[in-house]
């Protein structure tokens, strides 16, 4: 994974059509990663009509990068870090604000942004989904929002989430 090149705090844009139902999910979703600690921030999304002049930008659309994810984090990457790049929230699902079924293509709007603003951070899942070495989840592992096991609805972040923002910020 790559990290943003500084620290401080980072800005999104998202175009006025960005559907209004989503909006309280993706500021949620920045602002949970402000509470870590770390010296890394999110302002909340500013909404705009025009060119967009900012780095980091939100995008409810389908692209085919995505494959059969509710979301995708696409980052403008120089080796190591990146200075933006694109947030995607999949249309082809149900956005909820509460409880998702990914199975059934029903995702939560602030679960999404919080685990893909998290790629954005510089975090990765814990490790491979099918990993054969044997070695188990722990639980901060299975509860961090960085995980890839689908356990349903995780809005905020655990101690795994915040140890690793903590320590590349």
């Amino acid at each position: 994974m790559v990290k943003w090149r500084t620290s401080g705090t980072k800005s999104l844009a998202a175009n006025t059509n960005f559907p209004r139902s989503l909006r309280d999910g993706l500021k949620g979703g920045l602002t949970q990663w402000n509470r870590s600690g770390s010296g890394l921030k999110y302002a909340a999304p500013t909404y705009t009509s025009g060119w967009q002049i900012y780095a980091f930008r939100a995008s409810y659309t389908y692209s085919n990068l995505m494959g059969p994810a509710p979301g995708y984090a696409a980052t403008q990457r120089s080796g190591s870090s990146h200075n933006g790049g694109t947030l995607y929230l999949n249309n082809r699902f149900t956005w909820v604000n509460g409880s998702q079924n990914i199975s059934a293509r029903k995702a939560d709007v602030q679960t999404v942004v919080v685990h893909e603003v998290g790629h954005f951070t510089g975090l990765a899942h814990p490790w491979p989904g099918h990993c054969t070495d044997g070695t188990a989840y722990t639980d901060a592992e299975k509860k961090s929002v960085m995980t890839t096991i689908n356990t349903g609805t995780r809005r905020s972040l655990n101690s795994d989430d915040v140890r690793g923002v903590t320590t590349l910020y």
